[in-house]
């Protein structure tokens, strides 16, 4: 049965040509044509993409109180006409470790062997000779894993499985966990050159990408959302949830948040600030979720909504005002609302709150359809306007 080889080395990279920086990026194939062992230098440029495309990555992740599991199908795709030789690298977060590693040839799952380093570069190079499909899997660098395959033949798919564990931190009450999937664009430094050999490595296209995680707390579970993908929480009890996910031509790191909580309410707050520059936190409230209809509050609610020229950029206004409608849609019959529009001057929908009921939704969702990013920005007036109504409610806001 054929194996694949697998060491792992600490320390800087050890090829001359690679400037690895610590920036995080979801697994890479870069390829080399080479149709046969060993390899020789060609006299005319073959026109390779610097890496190989990623066809899909799919997800499958457990965390079991902060320990992640997480084990990764990537399958890349060799579009051009000749067999090449792959270096993959993917990042490895913080403190974790690998576990499995392994390739697939001709529909066979091939797991590696873990080898020292001297021993797995020359069983790798003899198999390399005979035409055979090893995988080198190695630390290139701090935090990052690399590992030679070959061969890729022309028109064909390469599938690379990955397991690692890692601890997750927690902070104020809130677990993150992160995978990976920026493109690599921070992987190379430089362009090439006669003297350094580093290649300026673009943007790596992609499928599909899809997950699953589950995640079993020793606490209940509370507040789970992604800041980088749509998501779909399936709670089985208050301590476990299945969070599916599914994009394509997204590489943003996958994030998840969640918090954990024993009493009614959970409370967590996460700051970032970069040095000598104002900072920015997030808190969040998270209630239980078997809470019963005659414990929910009714509430006073007023949406502020940034509607300056700056928000036409990049679609923020697209997604600010799919954030608003997803809130007022969320109001219960009893609750009451208002919202107001900030540019150079305000735009108040209502000079007073009015009900959330059928008739007060709708007319939310007609006035925020109606914004318009335009103007300057004047923030200060919209939140001195906005405390105007809830400084006259009679009830929780």
């Amino acid at each position: 049965m054929k194996k694949i080889l697998l060491s792992l080395m600490f320390g800087p990279a050890f090829f001359g040509a690679i400037a690895v920086s610590g920036a995080f990026a979801q697994g890479v194939i870069l390829p080399v044509p080479c149709d046969s062992r060993p390899c020789r230098p060609r006299p005319i440029p073959q026109p390779l993409p610097n890496v190989l495309p990623v066809k899909s990555i799919k997800l499958d992740t457990k965390i079991e109180g902060q320990v992640a599991t997480t084990h990764v199908e990537q399958v890349f795709r060799n579009d051009t006409r000749f067999t090449v030789e792959g270096t993959y690298f993917f990042p490895i977060p913080d403190g974790a470790s690998v576990v499995e590693f392994a390739i697939w040839e001709d529909g066979k799952r091939l797991v590696g062997e873990v080898r020292s380093r001297e021993e797995a570069r020359r069983i790798y190079d003899e198999i390399v000779r005979r035409q055979r499909d090893p995988g080198l899997l190695e630390y290139a660098g701090k935090d990052l894993l690399q590992a030679s395959i070959f061969p890729i033949p022309p028109n064909s798919d390469k599938k690379v499985e990955l397991r690692y564990t890692q601890i997750l931190k927690a902070e104020s009450g809130t677990v993150a966990y992160r995978y990976p999937l920026g493109t690599g664009r921070n992987l190379w430094r430089g362009r090439p050159g006669a003297e350094s050999g580093v290649r300026n490595m673009p943007p790596q296209s992609f499928g599909t990408v899809s997950g699953k995680i589950e995640i079993v707390g020793r606490e209940p579970l509370r507040n789970i959302y992604s800041p980088s993908h749509a998501i779909e929480v399936n709670r089985r009890d208050d301590r476990r949830a299945v969070v599916s996910f599914e994009s394509s031509d997204n590489d943003k790191d996958v994030q998840l948040f969640y918090g954990l909580s024993e009493g009614d309410f959970s409370m967590s707050l996460l700051t970032y600030r970069e040095p000598g520059k104002d900072g920015y936190f997030l808190l969040t409230l998270s209630p239980r979720d078997d809470l019963g209809e005659r414990e929910i509050a009714a509430k006073d609610i007023v949406f502020v909504l940034d509607t300056s020229g700056s928000m036409a950029d990049a679609g923020k206004m697209e997604k600010a005002r799919a954030s608003l409608l997803f809130g007022i849609r969320t109001l219960r019959d009893g609750d009451r609302f208002n919202i107001i529009g900030f540019a150079g001057e305000e735009r108040l929908m209502e000079s007073g709150l009015i009900r959330a009921d059928a008739a007060g939704k709708k007319k939310g969702e007609e006035f925020v359809g109606k914004l318009q990013p335009t103007g300057g920005t004047n923030i200060n007036d919209a939140l001195i306007a906005s405390l105007k109504h809830v400084a006259t409610a009679t009830r929780r806001r």
